[in-house]
């Protein structure tokens, strides 16, 4: 018997043990061809279900291993100042991107960004005594603050647009390298002052596009790699925003530099704030040291070990001497006794009665006889 011939069409769904059994090789061959996309994409699936559970197993792991780092927080940033008064529309974003509306005795951080729209105003006040009216349509970004009351203290405002009027704190006083305000044009810094920075960008209608800083007290410089400018007081310094000239002092004050709702309010706030500039710095001086003792280390920022710290500790104290010298009265009645020579001559002042006066009885030692003049104690009886 004859076997039946092998057709595709007829054999290409059969079982494959039937085809073994009748013993054809060509068909065995084709029947693999014929089955070889469904095992390629059985492959393919079971390929891409191996690599899935791969990943998620591996991605519990990998979060795992980033948790750690994730989870250990930088330092927290320092507190710049607080908010002494607000009015109008603004805002304040943080440096993690939170946006928070201000209000008045609100903290401001370091990296801190102040924003105001029109008819808007924000005063602050910053941890050395430093005062800052941020005018309207401003942006300004409290880049650094250190306010320890050591030689470490910094202060570093980053103005984008706007204006700003500004009265330093002791780190004006007494750090005054350390003291910056910085626009996309210039650096600006002061010799312990009240001055007035803006900066307009192009396309504004507020005036020319540039730099500009009004000396209200004081002296101020501004500064570019072209060279550096003083500007005394009551003088406008401007670069221009094409900045292919150096900075040059106007001859007369921009009609944009006029007093704001609230000038007033803010002379006078930073006047009383002045008088508590010395007592303050004293008192972060002692807060600094009590924390560095209590960590065993200097742990605040601006802290001076060892002998540097005890040098920067009589600077201050011969500074505060001289300042106060500079404030005695001129009446020689007030001064220094000994100065005046009243110590040397107290028989030659007298009063109207002949007597000499308290303070050069004060100090004569009281009349009291000798021991040797004494009455001798009597001595005691025996009892009985």
């Amino acid at each position: 018997m004859e076997r039946e011939a092998y057709t595709p069409s007829r054999n290409a769904g059969k079982p494959f043990r039937r085809l073994l059994r009748r013993g054809n090789a060509f068909a065995r061959f084709e029947y693999t061809l014929h089955r070889m996309p469904l095992a390629m994409g059985c492959a393919r699936l079971l390929a891409g279900l191996c690599l899935a559970a791969a990943m998620g197993f591996a991605a519990p792991l990998r979060a795992q291993t980033d948790t750690p780092a994730a989870a250990q927080p930088g330092p927290p940033p320092r507190v710049a100042g607080t908010i002494d008064f607000v009015e109008g529309l603004a805002r304040v974003e943080g440096k993690d991107r939170r946006v928070r509306t201000p209000a008045a005795g609100q903290t401001v951080l370091e990296g801190d960004t102040v924003t105001t729209l029109s008819d808007s105003e924000v005063h602050l006040q910053m941890a050395d005594g430093a005062l800052f009216m941020v005018r309207e349509r401003t942006r300004v970004t409290i880049t650094e603050y250190v306010a320890d009351g050591g030689s470490g203290d910094r202060s570093l405002m980053d103005l984008a647009e706007g204006a700003l009027r500004a009265i330093t704190g002791w780190i004006g006083a007494y750090n005054r390298n350390s003291y910056r305000i910085r626009t996309p044009l210039v650096t600006i810094g002061v010799r312990g002052t009240d001055h007035e920075p803006t900066h307009i960008p192009i396309g504004d209608p507020r005036g020319q596009p540039g730099s500009y800083d009004k000396v209200n007290e004081g002296a101020a410089f501004m500064e570019t790699k072209a060279g550096r400018v003083e500007v005394p007081r009551s003088r406008v310094v401007y670069l221009s925003a094409s900045a292919k000239a150096p900075p040059r002092l106007l001859e007369a004050t921009p009609k944009f530099f006029r007093a704001g709702r609230h000038e007033q309010r803010f002379v006078a706030r930073s006047q009383e704030v002045r008088r508590t500039i010395p007592q303050r710095r004293f008192e972060r001086q002692e807060s600094v040291r009590r924390q560095g003792a209590k960590a065993g280390a200097p742990a605040m920022h601006g802290a001076v070990p060892g002998d540097a710290a005890a040098k920067a500790r009589a600077a201050d104290k011969w500074q505060d001497k001289a300042d106060a010298a500079k404030r005695r009265p001129a009446d020689k009645t007030q001064g220094n006794k000994a100065r005046d020579g009243d110590w040397q001559k107290p028989a030659a002042r007298t009063q109207a009665d002949g007597r000499p006066p308290k303070d050069a009885r004060a100090g004569q030692k009281p009349n009291r006889p000798e021991r040797d003049e004494r009455p001798a104690r009597k001595p005691a009886q025996p009892k009985g």
